[in-house]
């Protein structure tokens, strides 16, 4: 069908024709006719089809359409194609176009190839001389708008040049016609599209001399008929980005040749769709190279792509934008594993393939331009708005809202420089606290361990405290399945902290506890307020609540490390949902411009601040397992609650879980063992909730007095407890609930007050799950860090209702400055008290000593009183110590004298049991029944034997007991000081057989094990180990050398019937080899055993869990990912992969500022397509 042509259209004469035209007029000697133009009079005549594609750009179209039908050079035949546009542009083109121009419609879904394909099948091929072979598409977008010569360009171009077969334009933006978009499309060797344009580089004429390029867009692309049907037309494939691409490429190696055509103008939008994002073009870039390529090198770039799709990841989250990445990856993904989709594109390229794939490669760019181009736009991306220096006392302020006097506005207020540094409160807090630490705590000075309560030394190592942490199996007593406490990767932290030195990091960090509390939520409270009076204030009272001093007193680690992270969790919190209050330094105020889109603040997210967070809640949870599910329900709760802006805070998950992982599965047969807390288990009174929400994590007695207030019980009998409770915590949260009921940050408060209410009811659910044993008890989750969690939740409310009512009383006028002193004067006193009272009821005792309680008056420390003290930094003595950390990795029996006659036991490995060896999963193996309902079981067999050994050697019947300590792999027995009951027993001991008495230790009495002996009762004068070789009859070959768990040694050849026994639980984990061969396993009564064969060789012990590799790399990525996002980078720097992908297609860039707003507010398609009209081009 032919197209209408307009009243301008003169039918029949050539461009060639019309260009000699217009110099009829001119002098001759002028200006002499062109070769070019002479031949282009015996040029065929052509018939040009003009194709515009529409969606959804009725605000485009009416001046594309306007610039279509006006062309020098009209169309013959005008085509318009909708995809299913919502917004008009259908009835545009029906209108607009020319009269009885068809008006095509295709799927919503459809590219812009697929839409091509649609429209052309309305028109008839044209036979005779209108054959197809002089007819051409002129492909058009709805935000393309052609120069009205852009066609007789074009034609001009193509007529020359038989050999071309596709011309394209010059593309200029579309609000700027002077800013260069592309002049010609070009590819990397890894077919990145490229347009190798500078960012917001002008149109100086300095690329018109482009001819023969790699590709041109196909916005104003002009393709002949022909030679677009033998092709095919666009790959179906690539509905989007990169169809241009391909479609020039597959041209190419047809044979025909592609142009740009820059005297040929088109101003172009370069909007965005679904076809046209990062992800679209990533897709696109690996289906090229993988369609394009030669068989042989598929594989190689299957490989690759994979590659630089992971590095592209880590590239995103290291410049902040983790969600760019995740897409890009994600997309890489998708596109290598649909190998149907590009084996077919291969073979449709192989049928039109008439020249060697190489033929493209001089129009590629080389690697080394591709790498100076990125450099150059990364070097180039526009910079933010920099700090005004305006507030520096001699200047203006130009965020001051005092308003100029006088009727003139020639006036603007002058800026206050400040009079003190802002973090003054913060050293004098840390000053005052040291004080109050270094005389509290003044004997740990130079002690290398502490211990009593819940804390015993740390191993010597780093690597040892690792593989504690990270083994699955648990090297307490005879061994258990399991796996190694989080908390073990806390103190191997703290261990490099120290410098190696464990023990040492551990007596540093409580003695630096009171500092360290203080600056935490000082930090943190900085995110609610800039009042420096009460961010000292909320320093101070953070490290002189109750629920802190019992967590120091008792030698709970685990609570004392949560406590000390809460605050810059919640800080982190903040932060990633842009709940912080925007910092104001006098002295360098920032510009409005610069802080609307800070990450942060002003409800702007930001992912450092969530990965940072993310890393303090898993010190929290890793130190108080029991948290995790609080942590867990508050993001969900913030996720609901705060929408968008809380898109980050699932990252703050990603840590935790991670960590505990391991845990949840080997804890899955035992899942009390899950919320047990780490360090030696402790028995303890929990608080009723009225008194944990006041800070006490302990009971006591409201009509009780104070332990060590002797001048109160002096005066009078009085319920001090109660007194003291109601100073320390009623002010606080009293602020807390005016912050709560209404006015500016209300509705903050209101989430943390629920947060702190979830806290503690998870805080009474945790009190019925028992999780430990300890002497004589059952032992449920410690109270302090639920405690902790709910003071500090509402600490920061009371902090938000303290701003508003400063900043209330800075609008009271002059007239009622008195009452405004009074008030600050009686709150400073009401809020001051509390923490003077606790650090004054903390410190006192130290001096004066705890008085006792009496029959007629009960006294309470309120679980405050230190019960830790220096120690040596092993708990067995040297020589036992020695042979433990050897290669035989012989243990110790350990017996501690009780009340009653009571002896405890235990079985320690290498120095003595340590901080980072204890284990939840061990300390809950004996409890049993229900979850809310647990007892303590019976002994399995190993413990059984354990008991009865114990009461063989503390009776003092004369019965030899070393058969047993040779299967327990025990060489020394200690009994560790106590009283004169542990003297008494010393001397019984003395006369067991088998046990040669060492002496008197440091760490006790020491007897040790000689001439072991068999099973016929003859002493075989050889020693035990954790590995022994032993032959048909049980005797003693050879002990294996040995590691912390595995095994490894040259065993010689020997009689048949030998077995290897290791003093560990048996279980399938358990694995041996010799020379390679897999031995089969069996076991020695509860011991794991395995047969050897009479040959020599090596032989290899190792434990392992099918879960280790694949839980070990899941938490590297999870932990290494987030410790890259938390890394605070340059403004300038974040979202720099998003924006150079956009860049290097568009020639365009996005501030960060606009990057900001739309990764957050798009968060399901490309940031930058969110972005009114500064989508990415296709």
């Amino acid at each position: 069908m032919r197209g209408v042509h307009s009243a301008l259209a003169v039918p029949g004469v050539r461009v060639g024709q019309r260009r000699a035209f217009r110099h009829l007029g001119r002098a001759v000697g002028a200006r002499a006719p062109p070769a070019t133009e002479k031949s282009a009079l015996i040029q065929q005549q052509v018939r040009v089809t003009a194709v515009v594609v529409a969606h959804n750009g009725a605000s485009y179209l009416p001046q594309t359409l306007a610039a279509l039908t006006q062309q020098t050079r009209p169309v013959d035949v005008y085509l318009g194609v909708d995809t299913g546009s919502s917004d008009g542009s259908a009835d545009l083109l029906r209108t607009q176009l020319p009269a009885g121009a068809p008006v095509a419609s295709a799927s919503g879904r459809a590219g812009f190839g697929a839409a091509v394909r649609v429209g052309l099948a309305e028109l008839p091929k044209h036979a005779g001389e209108d054959s197809a072979a002089q007819e051409w598409l002129w492909l058009l977008h709805d935000d393309s708008a052609p120069a009205p010569d852009a066609l007789e360009e074009l034609l001009l171009a193509v007529e020359t040049a038989p050999s071309v077969t596709i011309a394209g334009c010059k593309q200029v933006d579309w609000e700027n016609p002077r800013r260069l978009v592309d002049v010609g499309l070009t590819v990397s060797r890894w077919a990145e599209r490229l347009t190798m344009i500078d960012l917001d580089e002008l149109d100086q004429g300095q690329y018109n001399g482009r001819s023969d390029f790699f590709a041109v867009n196909s916005a104003g692309m002009l393709v002949r008929r022909d030679v677009f049907d033998q092709l095919g037309g666009f790959d179906s494939a690539l509905p989007g980005t990169g169809d241009d691409l391909d479609l020039c490429w597959r041209n190419r190696l047809a044979g025909h040749r592609v142009v740009v055509v820059p005297t040929a103008t088109v101003r172009h939008a370069t909007r965005s769709s679904d076809h046209t994002t990062a992800k679209a073009a990533r897709k696109a870039q690996i289906h090229l190279r993988l369609k394009h390529a030669a068989w042989w090198k598929v594989p190689f770039l299957w490989i690759g792509a994979l590659l630089g799709g992971l590095y592209s990841f880590l590239a995103s989250v290291v410049a902040k934008d983790p969600m760019h990445g995740l897409r890009q990856l994600g997309a890489t993904l998708v596109a290598l594993f649909r190998p149907v989709g590009y084996f077919a594109s291969r073979r449709q390229a192989a049928k039109t393939r008439k020249t060697s794939r190489g033929i493209v490669r001089p129009l590629t760019v080389p690697q080394r331009e591709v790498w100076a181009y990125r450099r150059s736009l990364a070097e180039s991306l526009r910079p933010e708005l920099a700090a005004g220096v305006l507030g520096d006392g001699s200047g203006t302020d130009a965020g001051s809202g005092d308003q100029p006097t006088g009727g003139s506005d020639d006036f603007a207020a002058l800026a206050a420089p400040a009079r003190t540094w802002v973090g003054t409160g913060l050293v004098v807090a840390a000053v005052v606290l040291a004080i109050v630490s270094v005389v509290g705590m003044f004997d740990f000075f130079g002690a290398p361990a502490l211990v009593g309560g819940g804390l015993l030394p740390v191993s010597a190592s780093v690597a040892e405290i690792w593989h504690n942490a990270s083994s699955w199996w648990i090297s307490l007593g005879s061994g258990l399945p399991g796996h190694g406490d989080p908390f073990g990767y806390v103190l191997a932290v703290l261990a490099l902290l120290g410098l190696g030195n464990g023990s040492a990091a551990v007596v540093t960090l409580v003695m630096l506890a009171m500092p360290l509390a203080a600056a935490g939520a000082w930090f943190a409270a900085g995110a609610l307020t800039q009042r420096r009076g009460l961010r000292f204030w909320a320093a101070i009272f953070w490290a002189s609540v109750p629920v802190f001093q019992v967590a120091l007193g008792t030698g709970r680690l685990g609570a004392l490390v949560a406590h000390l992270l809460i605050p810059w969790a919640v800080l982190g919190l903040l932060r990633a949902t842009g709940s912080a209050v925007q910092r104001v330094d006098a002295n360098r105020p920032l510009l409005a411009l610069e802080t609307v889109h800070k990450p942060g603040i002003n409800g702007n997210p930001s992912w450092t601040a969530a990965a940072a967070g993310g890393l303090c809640l898993a010190g929290i949870t890793a130190s108080a397992p029991a948290l995790l599910p609080v942590a867990v329900v508050f993001v969900v709760i913030l996720v609901l609650s705060l929408g968008r802006r809380a898109k980050t805070v699932w990252w703050s998950l990603v840590p935790p879980l991670a960590l505990a992982l391991p845990m949840v599965i080997a804890g899955l047969d035992d899942p009390r063992s899950l919320l047990g807390d780490p360090g030696l288990p402790l028995a303890f009174n929990a608080a009723p909730l009225w008194q944990q929400l006041m800070g006490f994590p302990l009971a006591f007695g409201p009509a009780d007095g104070l332990a060590g207030a002797v001048v109160l019980e002096h005066l009078a009998q009085a319920p001090w407890a109660l007194a003291y409770a109601l100073v320390a915590a009623v002010p606080m949260l009293a602020l807390a609930v005016v912050g709560a009921i209404g006015g500016d940050g209300a509705a903050r408060a209101r989430l943390l007050w629920l947060g702190a209410f979830l806290t503690l009811a998870a805080s009474y659910g945790s009190s019925l799950l028992a999780t430990a044993v300890a002497p004589g008890a059952v032992v449920t989750p410690f109270t302090g860090p639920f405690v902790s969690v709910s003071m500090f939740l509402l600490l920061a409310a009371a902090l938000i209702a303290g701003n508003r009512m400063q900043r209330g009383m800075d609008s009271w006028d002059r007239s009622r400055n008195g009452l405004r002193r009074t008030v600050a004067v009686t709150a400073v006193v009401l809020l001051g008290l509390g923490p003077v009272v606790g650090l004054a009821h903390w410190l006192v005792p130290q001096f004066t000593g705890y008085t006792a309680s009496t029959e007629a008056r009960t006294l309470t420390d309120f679980g405050t009183q230190m019960s830790i003290e220096p120690g040596a930094d092993r708990t067995l003595p040297a020589t036992a110590a020695d042979r433990g950390t050897g290669p035989e990795q012989a243990r110790a029996l350990v017996l501690t004298a009780g009340t009653g006659g009571t002896v405890t036991a235990a079985v320690m490995h290498g120095s003595g049991t340590t901080l980072d060896q204890l284990s939840t999963s061990y300390a809950a193996r004996s409890l049993e029944g229900p979850l809310v309902e647990a007892s303590v079981g019976d002994d399995d067999e190993a413990d059984a034997e354990l008991r009865s050994t114990v009461a063989v050697i503390v009776a003092g019947t004369g019965v030899d007991p070393r058969p047993a300590l040779v299967r327990l792999g025990v060489d020394f027995v200690v009994l560790q000081e106590s009283d004169t009951a542990a003297e008494l027993l010393a001397g019984r001991i003395d006369a067991v057989p088998g046990l040669t008495s060492v002496g008197r230790t440091d760490a006790g009495w020491l007897w040790r094990v000689v001439g072991t002996a068999g099973d016929d009762g003859t002493e075989a004068g050889a020693l035990t180990a954790r590995v022994r070789l032993v032959d048909a009859n049980g005797a003693l070959l050879q002990t294996v050398p040995s590691g912390w768990t595995a095994a490894e040694a040259e065993i010689s050849a020997g009689d048949s019937g030998r077995r290897l026994i290791l003093a560990e639980r048996k279980d399938p984990g358990w694995t041996a080899t010799l020379n390679g061969q897999r031995l089969e396993a069996s076991e020695d009564g509860w011991a794991q055993a395995f047969e050897v064969p009479a040959a020599a060789g090596t032989v290899k012990i190792g434990y392992a869990s099918p879960w280790s590799p694949w839980i070990g790399i899941l938490q590297v990525l999870a932990i290494g990912l987030t410790v890259l996002l938390a890394i605070p980078i340059p403004a300038r720097r974040r979202f720099t992969p998003r924006r150079i992908d956009h860049i290097k297609t568009t020639g365009t860039d996005a501030s960060t500022a606009e990057l900001q707003r739309a990764a957050f507010e798009d968060p399901d398609d490309d940031a930058t397509a969110a972005l009114a009209g500064k989508g990415q081009q296709r």
